[in-house]
């Protein structure tokens, strides 16, 4: 009877051995094809990445020329006279506030409407290290606001009066030096006046 018994438990616990190692290496094989995909992914992340920091470094560098060639033609007013112009700037100061007023006009012969982005610099006049005042609100690089979306929007098909006020910390009575950049819908610099108020 303990035979018997010997013999159906041996039977038993090999039974049980052999399920519970032919269970393990189906867990190690699946633990090695993660490992492997892991493997994979991080490769390919990796390279993404790198293409990433490249296509970044290219951006940069093309916004930077970019910057630099509307630096260059900034002399050259109007950029474009056949496209846009601006007529009767008036500066009114009252006590901190600032108030620039002109008249944005489409000059181009056909009636199509013109679009896109307005900024007003206002510096000392004599004085090219006095604080710059931008409207819209907007971080300078070189004389040039960052990012051109910031800037107030427009869409003209003949004219249009536009208005930019500035909060000054002290009243300002001298002379003062506009610079209006005016941009299309693509970030393209197309206007660049300057102004002595």
């Amino acid at each position: 009877m303990f035979f018997v018994c010997y013999i159906i438990a041996t039977l038993f616990l090999t039974y049980e051995y052999f399920d519970l190692y032919r269970a393990g290496k189906e867990r190690a094989a699946e633990r090695a094809e993660l490992t492997e995909a892991l493997a994979t992914t991080q490769k390919s992340l990796e390279r993404a990445e790198q293409q990433i920091a490249l296509l970044g470094a290219y951006i940069r560098e093309k916004r930077e020329q970019s910057i630099e060639s509307a630096a260059e033609s900034s002399d050259q007013e109007p950029s474009f006279p056949d496209l846009i112009d601006i007529a009767q700037v008036k500066v009114a100061r009252e006590n901190v506030r600032l108030v620039v007023t002109f008249n944005l006009i489409n000059t181009q012969e056909t009636d199509e409407p013109i679009s896109g982005r307005i900024f007003v610099l206002a510096r000392l006049k004599g004085s090219d290290h006095s604080e710059v005042l931008v409207y819209p609100n907007s971080p300078l690089k070189d004389g040039f606001p960052v990012n051109y979306r910031q800037g107030q929007r427009f869409v003209i098909k003949r004219f249009k009066t536009v208005k930019s006020r500035y909060t000054l910390s002290n009243p300002l009575n001298e002379p003062l030096i506009l610079k209006i950049l005016v941009y299309d819908d693509e970030g393209t610099l197309i206007l660049t006046k300057t102004v002595e108020v």
